[in-house]
């Protein structure tokens, strides 16, 4: 069965571009795969704790019992669960919010999610993920990526997590131009989707 595994970050609970644009992506793979699940994450309404020593301790001794290890393999169990995994991810000065990249502290672990193997090897091979990204202005360069898919595919590339699709929406502050821009945003899905 096919599983999308949907991680919002923004926090406007309400109005929030990434979120419709969410919204409208997990509509279209429901309707391509009727029978699939959809697990949500949203770190903003359920807050992912920053990562501590007691943490990262129990991360390499997992004898010591810690609360941010028991989350950790739970958000772990949602990645493998998941045969693909959309992030909605608006910019917040310049980078992912900071409960997106919390959330990344908890599942990069070694021996979980990646190992050292001559080199890292990532152990999510095979899963597919989409990034929508939104920023208020425009921050890609012709035909390259901005700097919330840059971020966000070294660590899902660390996690070896290679098939990654695009939806960028950039130029958020220019109200004029928006809705001509969800469209082509929605527009891009409806293809890659259908």
């Amino acid at each position: 069965m096919n599983t999308l595994l949907r991680i919002d970050s923004s926090l406007r609970l309400e109005d929030s571009y990434s979120r419709r644009m969410g919204d409208y992506f997990v509509n279209q793979w429901i309707m391509k795969h009727p029978d699939g699940a959809v697990i949500q994450r949203d770190t903003t309404i359920h807050p992912t704790p920053h990562l501590t020593q007691q943490t990262y301790d129990a991360f390499l001794d997992e004898s010591l019992h810690s609360e941010g290890l028991l989350l950790s393999d739970e958000l772990i169990d949602e990645l493998y669960r998941s045969s693909e995994i959309l992030i909605t991810c608006p910019m917040y000065n310049y980078g992912i919010p900071s409960s997106l990249k919390a959330y990344f502290d908890l599942v990069i672990r070694t021996r979980k999610t990646f190992m050292y193997d001559h080199g890292i090897k990532g152990l999510l091979s095979g899963k597919k993920a989409h990034i929508i990204s939104v920023a208020g202005g425009i921050h890609s360069a012709h035909g390259g990526v901005n700097p919330l898919e840059i971020h966000l595919t070294s660590i899902l590339n660390h996690m070896g997590i290679r098939d990654i699709r695009y939806f960028p929406l950039e130029g958020t502050a220019a109200p004029d131009q928006l809705s001509e821009k969800m469209n082509v945003i929605e527009t891009s899905i409806f293809k890659y989707l259908n």
